[in-house]
């Protein structure tokens, strides 16, 4: 009994997070989940009061299963790689669940889903902190140096992964985003300018 409600549990996720690959948020259902679910609305009631709550466990689902698969990454020898992987493993997710994409742009979130969004922002939060401790380990254990501090590299990092998502949802799922990031990842921050350079980029131009 306890197997058949889990199993429907993650059936009415999965229907929904499918359902979000293709249509506008609002315009989902508890009626039209139902029927794509073969499940009746009142037993999805049972599971989740609102659609709301599918929405947060769709999020717990992204914490479950990324951050176990970051500690693993972060004990990889090769401190210049870590937080290239982290991205990567977070675009991977994206580009196999598509549904959940939305979630994290908050795209299929409306304005009465705040606490919902204050969730993916706490998620982005805490994998900035991942990425910012992978930047303080590389310059540690390899004594170079960052073009910027760590925190305005996680920043930055960050901020690029949470464009990739959007460019996936407004290419409607097509743009290659693991190989696009794959080819600006070590422009980003691995080339260190000099001095000299950092002051002629403060100077106006005489033109």
């Amino acid at each position: 009994m306890v197997e058949s409600k889990v199993s429907r549990k993650i059936q009415i996720m999965q229907t929904l997070a499918s359902m979000l690959e293709d249509r506008e948020p609002v315009k989902i259902t508890t009626a039209e989940l139902a029927k794509r679910t073969n499940i009746t609305e009142a037993a999805i009631y049972r599971h989740f009061p609102s659609k709301r709550r599918i929405y947060q466990e769709l999020v717990e689902f992204f914490e479950d299963s990324i951050f176990p698969r970051i500690a693993s990454i972060k004990k990889d020898p090769a401190p210049d790689e870590i937080a290239g992987n982290i991205v990567m493993l977070i675009l991977t997710f994206c580009e196999k669940n598509k549904g959940i994409s939305k979630i994290l742009n908050r795209e299929a979130l409306s304005v009465d889903e705040s606490k919902i969004e204050d969730k993916v922002n706490l998620l982005f939060d805490r994998l900035a902190l991942e990425i910012k401790q992978s930047f303080q380990n590389y310059e540690k254990e390899t004594k170079n140096k960052l073009s910027l501090n760590a925190t305005s590299a996680a920043d930055l990092v960050v901020s690029c992964l949470e464009g990739q998502i959007q460019i996936f949802i407004r290419s409607k799922f097509k743009r290659d985003i693991r190989n696009s990031w794959n080819e600006h990842w070590r422009c980003l921050l691995y080339t260190s300018p000099s001095p000299r350079d950092r002051q002629k980029s403060r100077m106006p131009s005489s033109a």
